[in-house]
C-alpha cells in the first residue's frame, strides 16, 4: 500500500497449459503522481514464487477497484510491458478500462513501430514474402470496397440525391485548376523541348528535319501531355488529397461525419473526383499546347520558320488524336483523385501515418496512371484509334 494507491500480484493455474502459470496483478485505490511513479517490487516478488518447474506464460489485470489516475499509473503499466517483454510473457490488457487504455495505446505507439521494425529486420525471406503477400491481399480487398463505396456515391450524384457541398467542389475546381497551370507550364515546355531535340537528332541525319515538328505534335497530343498532366497532378494534387483526408481522419473528423449520418465519400470524396475530372482535360489541352510551344522553340533555331512549323502540325493532327487524348485524360483524372482519397481515408491516426498516404497516394497514383495507359494503348491499336 502506498497512500491511496494499492497494487498486488497472485500466481494463478493457468487454464490452458498445466506446466504454466498466469500473473494476476490487481490495481486498485487513485493514482496520481504525488505519490510517486511506483515500481514492480510486488510483480517481482510473487514472480519468485513460481515453483522451478513451472514458467509464466501471461500477465492478465484485474482493475475493479481501481479509482482515478494520472500518467503515474501508465508509467506502471509501461513498466509491466516492458518486464513482461523481456521474459517472453503475454502480456494481456483486455481488463483495463478503456480511458487507461487509450492513454497506455497513445504512449506506446513510438515503441510500438520499433518492435515491429525489428521483427521486419529480423524475419526470414519467407516470412517478408508472406507478410507482403497478406498485405497486399488486405489493400486490394479495402481497395475494392472503397471502389464500390465510390461507385455508389456517383450513382447518388447522378439521381440528384448525393450530399455534398458544390462551394468545396469549385474550390478543387480552382486548387487543381488555375493553380496547377504554372507547374504544368514548367514540365510541358520543357518536354516539348527535350522531344525537339530528340527528333531533331534523328531526322537531321536523313535531312527531314521538318518532320520534327509532326513528332512533337503527336506525341504531345496523343500521350505525352496527358501523361505529364496526370503524373503531375499526382504528386500534387493527388497527394494532397490524401493529406487533407488523413489529418481529418486522425482528427476524427471523418468518424464525426459518419456519426451525423453523412457519407464521407459523398461530402469529401466525390467533389474531389468531379473537381479533377473536369480539370484535367483543360490541363491536358494547355500542356499540349505549351509543349508544342517548346518544339516550336527549338525549331526555330533549326532554321524552320512558324508559317512551317504550323503548316506541318495542322496536316499532322486530327480530331481523333485530339479525341484521343482527352478520353485519356478524364479517366486519369478520376484515377488520381481516386487514388489519393483512398489512401487518405484508409490513414492511420498518427501524423506518420498522414505523411505515409501521401506518399503512397502519389505512387498509387502514377502506377494505376501507367497501368490505365498500356491499356489505353492496347484498345486504341485494336480499334485503330
Amino acid at each position: 500500500m502506498a497512500g491511496s494507491r494499492d497494487i498486488t500480484a497472485t500466481i494463478l493455474p493457468s487454464a490452458v497449459d498445466p506446466a504454466s502459470c498466469e500473473l494476476r496483478v490487481c490495481l486498485a485505490g487513485t493514482w496520481t503522481l504525488a505519490d510517486g511513479l511506483g515500481d514492480l517490487s510486488a510483480i517481482e516478488s510473487a514472480a519468485k514464487s513460481v515453483p522451478a518447474q513451472k514458467r509464466i506464460d501471461r500477465l492478465t489485470f484485474s482493475c475493479d477497484e481501481l479509482g482515478e489516475g494520472d500518467s503515474s499509473l501508465i508509467c506502471l503499466i509501461v513498466k509491466m510491458a516492458t518486464w513482461a517483454r523481456e521474459r517472453n510473457v503475454k502480456f494481456d490488457v483486455a481488463a483495463l478500462p478503456e480511458r487507461v487504455l487509450k492513454l497506455y495505446d497513445l504512449a506506446t505507439t513510438g515503441t510500438r513501430y520499433v518492435a515491429a521494425e525489428r521483427e521486419e529486420r529480423s524475419a526470414g525471406i519467407f516470412y517478408k514474402i508472406g507478410r507482403w503477400a497478406e498485405n497486399s491481399a488486405g489493400d486490394f480487398f479495402k481497395a475494392l470496397d472503397f471502389l464500390g463505396e465510390t461507385f455508389v456515391a456517383t450513382g447518388r450524384f447522378f439521381r440528384g440525391k448525393a450530399r455534398m457541398r458544390w462551394r468545396d467542389c469549385l474550390y478543387f475546381i480552382q486548387d487543381a485548376g488555375l493553380e496547377a497551370l504554372p507547374i504544368i507550364t514548367l514540365i510541358s515546355f520543357i518536354t516539348g523541348v527535350i522531344l525537339a531535340f530528340i527528333g531533331a537528332m534523328q531526322l537531321q541525319r536523313f535531312g527531314a528535319t521538318i518532320y520534327v515538328a509532326n513528332g512533337i505534335a503527336l506525341a504531345m497530343v496523343r500521350e505525352m501531355g496527358v501523361v505529364m498532366a496526370g503524373v503531375i497532378m499526382c504528386g500534387r494534387t493527388g497527394a494532397a488529397y490524401a493529406a487533407q483526408i488523413g489529418s481529418m481522419q486522425a482528427s476524427e473528423e471523418i468518424s464525426a461525419l459518419r456519426v451525423l449520418g453523412v457519407s464521407p465519400v459523398e461530402y469529401l470524396v466525390l467533389p474531389r473526383l468531379l473537381a479533377l475530372s473536369l480539370m484535367l482535360p483543360l490541363l491536358t489541352i494547355y500542356a499540349d499546347a505549351i509543349g508544342i510551344a517548346g518544339g516550336l522553340f527549338v525549331t526555330g533555331t533549326m532554321g524552320i520558320t512558324v508559317d512551317q512549323f504550323w503548316t506541318q502540325v495542322m496536316a499532322t493532327l486530327n480530331v481523333r488524336h485530339l479525341a484521343s487524348g482527352l478520353i485519356k485524360s478524364v479517366f486519369f483524372g478520376w484515377l488520381v483523385a481516386w487514388s489519393g482519397c483512398y489512401r487518405g481515408m484508409r490513414a492511420g491516426k498518427s501524423a506518420l501515418d498522414v505523411g505515409s498516404a501521401a506518399t503512397s497516394a502519389a505512387v498509387l497514383g502514377m502506377v494505376l496512371l501507367c497501368i490505365a495507359d498500356g491499356i489505353f494503348a492496347v484498345v486504341y491499336n485494336a480499334l485503330n484509334f
